[in-house]
């Protein structure tokens, strides 16, 4: 197994602009990987990988404060463009990491590649790719 899970950022946001700018690789150790879960929310979907580096108590002992990352999905490589309702299991952004996390590639880095929108049919539905990686800390979980 890989030690790290690779996700290739793609959007039009320039270096050194600010922000979450594209063209760049994110990096995420398998060891820090808690959990993943996918949202929806107005036709956005995103990965959210809950990080074990970082878990502490949070408020008194009431609640733990950690690491999010949310990698949000895009059908275009330049624009926050969102896909068709995605009706196959298996092409929901968490199963693409999930698929890099047991995938042998014999390699330091397993890439967590998107499959298609929709129905999942190659020539109607559009290929998927991550448009944007921000880590944040959640003291609710």
């Amino acid at each position: 197994m890989a030690k790290f899970v690779k996700f290739k950022i793609e959007n039009a946001t320039a270096p050194g602009s600010g922000g979450d700018w594209g063209g760049r690789d994110v990096l995420i150790p398998v060891s820090d990987i808690e959990n993943i879960a996918d949202s929806t929310a107005a036709g956005v979907y995103t990965a959210i990988i809950t990080l074990k580096s970082g878990l502490a108590p949070f408020n008194a002992g009431a609640s733990i404060a950690g690491r999010i990352c949310t990698l949000t999905v895009s059908i275009s490589q330049t624009a926050a463009t969102n896909p068709t309702a995605v009706t196959v299991d298996g092409n929901m952004p968490s199963q693409a990491i999930v698929k890099a996390l047991t995938a042998n590639p014999g390699g330091v880095a397993a890439a967590a590649q998107l499959g298609l929108d929709g129905g999942g049919v190659r020539g109607t539905d559009d290929q998927m790719y991550w448009s944007s990686a921000v880590f944040s800390t959640d003291n609710t979980l």
